[in-house]
């Protein structure tokens, strides 16, 4: 089973983090209604139990794992409370060792800040929200960031421009 983790934080958009937590949902329910196992272990994870998002729900949140649990794919969510989490240097740190153990590293929108703060994106292909772009671009510069695609794959590390290209 791959252990997928979604990352939230303080006022996140909380459609970055239930929307791919549904698809990962739906495809384990698929698989046991064609009679097969599930394929994922999908769970939020989040430096405290409840988290508020941007839209007033507090999503209810596993503790950061120690970096021995196994991950396949680590999906850092945005939203308004990007830049407050980017100040968050233990977080950032967790990010950075997280995705070091994952075979793949995701970001929803703005949650790409949270992956160049980390240093993933240095020298890599990005897009994020193109409301937010130039700020990106000019506080990011070692980052290629393209502001058309919806989402883009460099490697182990994926990101996606808008709320709902988190999605596909």
């Amino acid at each position: 089973m791959r252990r997928i983790e979604i990352l939230a934080f303080e006022n996140a958009q909380l459609l970055d983090v239930t929307g791919p937590l549904q698809v990962f949902t739906s495809a384990n329910e698929a698989a046991l209604a064609a009679g097969l196992p599930r394929p994922y272990d999908a769970i939020t994870v989040a430096t405290s139990p409840q988290t508020g998002t941007t839209s007033g729900l507090s999503l209810a949140t596993a503790p950061l794992p120690d970096d021995d649990i196994e991950i396949d794919t680590l999906i850092v969510a945005g939203g308004r409370g990007v830049n407050k989490a980017c100040e968050d240097v233990a977080l950032i740190d967790w990010i950075r060792r997280r995705s070091a153990r994952a075979r793949r590293t995701a970001s929803v929108c703005s949650g790409a800040f949270l992956l160049a703060e980390a240093g993933l994106l240095e020298g890599k292909l990005a897009v994020t929200h193109w409301h937010r772009c130039t700020e990106f671009s000019k506080r990011f510069p070692n980052v290629k960031l393209e502001p058309d695609p919806i989402f883009i794959q460099d490697g182990e590390i994926w990101t996606s421009a808008g709320v709902t290209a988190g999605i596909d």
